[in-house]
């Protein structure tokens, strides 16, 4: 426990550091606007989520003289790790409280043995990470949504960026927007033997497993990846079939084996967000039926089959122009070749990051 003035830091699963953790964001956040999820949040400090067996998590909070809280973390390690990872981070804004918070943190932290803090990292960038950068006061579905002075409480703390991340907001398609090479490239796959499909006639979880076994090689390489099993991948998404139109869900297969998928989701703006209520779900539904915007969230193309991105995105664009819908391209990672495709078309380029910071090793 540490002390600064009229501020008290606070770590472990104690009974009260677990109420306080969990009752801050309310305060910091229109209710429509909310990103959290407690029940989420309980399994995690609780050990009961299905990544709990892979990492050991520490919440910290800084409350003030009446107990209110004021900011808040969870620092999440790995066995064999030094690289720990800091999300949940919530906070009023200030400076000091949040170098309060931190300092524990980094304390802990080495005493664990760990020399780097990466972050925002929720337990695991299969759960969430990223700080919202600009465009603030609506959120698109799968977007991570923070209060805008986060990055800057991080970067007094001591923390840099390290990489990048942003999003193409699209303006409407039209028929002439389509690059002829693209098109060429659909026929020119079928002609070599991929098939084309959506998720029509196809087995929701057959095929999720066959994107989580492209997935869980294609995402190795980046920040903070951790590897998981197809069971917990599976809990962890398969809150996307009520979500999912089939038509928007794109596959390429050769010899029945899945070598490309595009997965687009009807824009519920901020509706998927935290708990889903009664309410919330008669308007999930209504948009799910005639959606006026997609989030194009998810692509994946096998190393064998490099092209058939641009052919799944000119699928895509058609479907977009068909249905008079806008589309949000999602959470790129800076230099990848997705951020290329159709990025004429944009309008906004939201933007995100992720953070890192290089702690003094002092061992147990």
């Amino acid at each position: 426990m540490l002390t600064y003035e009229k501020y008290i830091c606070m770590r472990g699963n104690r009974k009260e550091v677990r109420g306080l953790f969990l009752a801050l964001p309310e305060r910091l956040y229109p209710k429509k606007l909310l990103p959290q999820n407690k029940e989420t949040e309980k399994k995690l400090l609780e050990g009961h989520h299905p990544l709990s067996p892979d990492f050991r998590v520490i919440p910290f909070v800084v409350a003030d003289e009446k107990r209110k809280p004021l900011c808040r973390c969870l620092l999440t390690i790995y066995p064999g790790d030094t690289t720990a990872y800091v999300g949940y981070f919530e906070s009023v804004k200030s400076v000091k409280v949040c170098r309060l918070m931190f300092a524990h943190v980094e304390r802990t932290a080495m005493a664990c043995g760990i020399k780097h803090l990466l972050g925002p990292v929720d337990c695991s960038i299969w759960i969430g990470y990223r700080f919202k950068t600009n465009y603030f006061g609506n959120a698109y579905t799968g977007e991570p949504y923070n209060r805008a002075y986060y990055p800057y409480l991080w970067e007094q703390s001591g923390f840099s960026v390290c990489d990048r991340y942003f999003s193409n907001g699209m303006r409407k398609i039209r028929n002439e927007d389509g690059r002829e090479r693209f098109i060429r490239r659909i026929e020119q796959f079928k002609e070599a033997g991929y098939e084309f499909s959506t998720l029509y006639g196809h087995d929701f979880y057959e095929t999720l497993q066959a994107i989580y076994e492209l997935l869980i090689s294609l995402y190795a390489d980046f920040p903070g990846y951790k590897y998981v099993t197809y069971e917990q991948f599976r809990a962890l998404f398969s809150s996307l079939k009520p979500v999912l139109r089939p038509e928007m869900v794109k596959l390429v297969s050769k010899e029945g084996k899945l070598a490309a998928f595009f997965i687009c989701i009807p824009d519920y703006g901020s509706l998927t967000a935290g708990n889903v209520t009664l309410g919330k779900l008669i308007k999930i539904l209504k948009i799910k039926r005639n959606p006026g915007g997609y989030v194009l969230l998810y692509m994946g193309v096998r190393p064998d089959s490099l092209g058939l991105g641009s052919a799944l995105a000119e699928l895509v664009r058609q479907e977009l122009y068909k249905n008079g819908c806008t589309s949000i391209s999602a959470l790129i990672h800076e230099g990848k070749i997705t951020g290329a495709y159709y990025r004429e078309l944009a309008v906004r380029r939201y933007e995100y990051v992720l953070l890192k910071k290089d702690i003094d090793f002092k061992g147990c």
